[in-house]
């Protein structure tokens, strides 16, 4: 019997790995199909569109997922000749709200902003380079513009900040430590994980899927030994304060024209039962603070930002206005837009760089 069951068991290994490799080899074609993605690409998830090397933590040059491309400069877009002349360089920062989540490829606010600034100015001269990336906090950011970016000499620099961000774990948000040599990515590896855990969440029933996150945001709360607070902390506040107002620094000393956008979200009515489950699915972000914490912390990180501006003498943005009449589709979720709100957001920033930007280089 021992023969036999030794080889019924070889014969189940190699159904599933043939099984596997035909799924992955499907993935990979239909990626290449969809989205240009070469089959021997070695990103599986977008994380693995970020690295850490001598100038910190920052998009991987020449790295692609799905419809999400880093082009040769380390810039999510097309390629661009940083070596050509008479180019007016805007840079925008941010995370994910900036790098764009949802929206089809060129579609992400600083692409649409690159469009409309290029139609406006009459010329192919504007370039917008955008340096944000998803989860890219604060502190890092002023680290990505002193090591990397401050040598590209962008005349304009749009940041879209994040201030939740400091409410996410027991300390707030530091620059990422530099790393001496960079990490490649593995030559292979299994890219239809994404897609199966893509596909649960479409196929689990919301209230179902509602559920699930408030159990794993139970079990975060329970393994740090915390509860989640319903006032977010004022020192916290002034830590986004005091680092907003080092960045702004960082770019005028740079040479760069700081433009501040002020964050914004989806919830208008949180009563309805679609709003309170993307609620839920914010705070899982944030277990240790209520929606109400984080809708509050962000309304007054806006009154910091709008009080920096008047200290500074800085352009400060709201795209409320814009996104209010069509706030349900202008946001995929919590805070990340759809195609349509990153039209929006990118109208509200060409406006106010239009006069900076449209003139000859000097």
């Amino acid at each position: 019997m021992a023969g036999p069951l030794r080889s019924r068991a070889g014969w189940a290994a190699a159904s599933v790995l043939v099984g596997a490799a035909a799924l992955e080899g499907t993935v990979r074609l239909d990626d290449w199909a969809q989205y240009g993605v070469p089959v021997t690409a070695p990103a599986v998830s977008l994380g693995d569109l970020i690295v850490r090397d001598s100038l910190g933590l920052h998009a991987r040059a020449g790295g692609q997922f799905r419809q999400f491309r880093i082009n040769a400069a380390g810039f999510r877009g097309p390629e661009v000749d940083l070596a050509a002349g008479g180019q007016v360089r805007i840079v925008t920062a941010g995370a994910s709200e900036t790098f764009g989540l949802y929206e089809p490829a060129g579609k992400e606010w600083p692409r649409q902003l690159e469009d409309s600034l290029r139609v406006a100015c009459g010329a192919h001269r504007v370039v917008v380079l955008n340096a944000a990336f998803a989860g890219m906090s604060l502190p890092t950011v002023r680290q990505d513009y002193e090591r990397r970016l401050r040598p590209l000499r962008p005349q304009v620099v749009v940041y879209y900040p994040t201030p939740m961000q400091y409410l996410e774990s027991a300390e707030v948000p530091v620059a990422a430590a530099p790393a001496a040599v960079a990490t490649p990515l593995q030559p292979w590896g299994f890219r239809a994980g994404p897609r199966f855990r893509d596909a649960f969440k479409r196929a689990v029933p919301a209230l179902l899927l509602d559920l699930l996150r408030q159990l794993d945001t139970r079990r975060m709360l329970a393994a740090a030994g915390v509860q989640a607070k319903a006032v977010p902390e004022l020192e916290r506040l002034d830590a986004f304060d005091h680092d907003l107002r080092q960045l702004m620094g960082s770019y005028r000393a740079g040479g760069s024209t700081p433009v501040l956008v002020i964050h914004r979200h989806r919830f208008r009515d949180t009563s309805s039962v679609g709003a309170r489950r993307l609620l839920r699915a914010w705070e899982r972000f944030y277990p240790r603070y209520t929606a109400g914490a984080l809708l509050a912390f962000d309304d007054s990180a806006a009154a910091r930002m709008r009080r920096i501006g008047v200290d500074s003498g800085l352009t400060v943005l709201d795209p409320l206005p814009g996104l209010e009449p069509v706030r349900d589709s202008a946001f995929a979720d919590f805070s990340h837009f759809t195609a349509r709100g990153s039209a929006v957001m990118a109208a509200t920033v060409a406006r106010a760089v239009q006069p900076l930007v449209c003139r000859p280089p000097h």
